[in-house]
């Protein structure tokens, strides 16, 4: 059975959800699950939630109705996380907006913190995982169900090749909504900017923007490179996919239900990941061929420049966990 999935905000769809209950039964008896990304297929989010979506079918069967609200058909990634926390939705696939709702999260705003994917999921996969997780739901009623992989990060403009810090110089760089990431790129000398990823590509089209950052997987899903000259190869940030699920949503799941839940949130969990390492093995190739530059930056001269942004980062995480995970990256 092939899961129900609305694209578009029709009519009084939103509202609706937002009086719906959690975790309800249909008339047949099933189990109704709702759940919710910003982004449409193709990018690594909406691509991971649609996977655990087809997992959860194949594993629970006629046990569960899932319904995926997609392609902003919920609103953005904020919407989204406020619509998880009330309950109206059950399970949503987010990202780096998280962490203005839990500062613990910031932790992945850290330059520099991985330098590679093992490094990263296995940190994720861990205690620091759990305790995130354990954060979330203590501050906003939802558990991360599983860590799956938006990817490493990089810098595309259409000015010149980004070997060092000296490079980014005043150029307009798309980022999300995060403070973080703002003072990242305000220390690198460049011009921060914050647009909806959704209205990117037309402000690159039309040179509001000089460039954007993010892992390849995302340039190729929204045909930045289309627009776009030069890609700079910085794995400054590594981003994951945080699968979430309201509290409520699972503490009224059955035994077997939470059990079909987590075998179909790890397994969109693992796809993530492989689509990950597939993407970065084969898509500097594709933008090659479409009339891309690409280059290595000097890691070492970013990493030095930004050195007071991992502090104050590190400084706005509550408690311990920030000097506890910054003592092991640097062991």
């Amino acid at each position: 059975m092939r899961t129900q999935t609305t694209k578009a905000v029709i009519g009084g769809l939103v509202p609706l959800l937002l009086l719906a209950g959690c975790t309800s039964a249909s008339d047949d008896g099933r189990t109704q699950l709702s759940l919710a990304v910003e982004t449409s297929e193709g990018d690594p989010l909406a691509d991971m939630l649609l996977t655990f979506a087809d997992r959860l079918e194949e594993t629970l069967g006629d046990q569960v109705s899932v319904t995926v609200q997609s392609g902003g058909a919920t609103g953005d990634e904020e919407a989204v996380l406020q619509q998880l926390r009330a309950g109206s939705v059950d399970v949503a696939a987010v990202s780096g907006s998280v962490a203005g709702l839990d500062p613990i999260f910031d932790i992945m705003e850290v330059p520099f913190l991985f330098t590679d994917r093992t490094e990263a999921t296995e940190f994720l996969d861990g205690e620091f995982g759990r305790e995130m997780s354990e954060s979330l739901s203590e501050e906003i009623g939802a558990r991360v169900l599983a860590f799956g992989e938006n990817g490493f990060r990089h810098i595309t403009n259409n000015e010149r090749p980004i070997r060092t810090p000296a490079d980014l110089s005043g150029l307009k760089i798309r980022v999300p909504g995060s403070p973080a990431r703002v003072s990242l790129f305000e220390s690198l000398g460049a011009a921060p900017t914050q647009i909806d990823i959704g209205e990117a590509y037309l402000a690159l089209d039309q040179g509001v923007l000089d460039g954007q950052e993010n892992p390849l997987k995302v340039v190729d899903a929204f045909s930045f490179h289309e627009k776009q000259r030069y890609l700079s190869l910085t794995s400054h940030i590594y981003s994951p996919v945080y699968l979430t699920m309201n509290e409520q949503s699972w503490s009224g799941l059955p035994e077997d239900l939470r059990t079909g839940v987590e075998q179909a949130a790890a397994d969109a969990a693992e796809i993530s990941r492989e689509a990950g390492t597939e993407a970065d093995r084969t898509l500097k190739a594709k933008f090659e061929e479409q009339g891309m530059q690409i280059n290595e930056a000097d890691v070492d001269a970013f990493r030095r420049k930004v050195a007071g942004v991992r502090e104050e980062i590190a400084d706005g995480i509550p408690d311990d966990f920030a000097d506890r995970v910054l003592a092991r990256a640097d062991d």
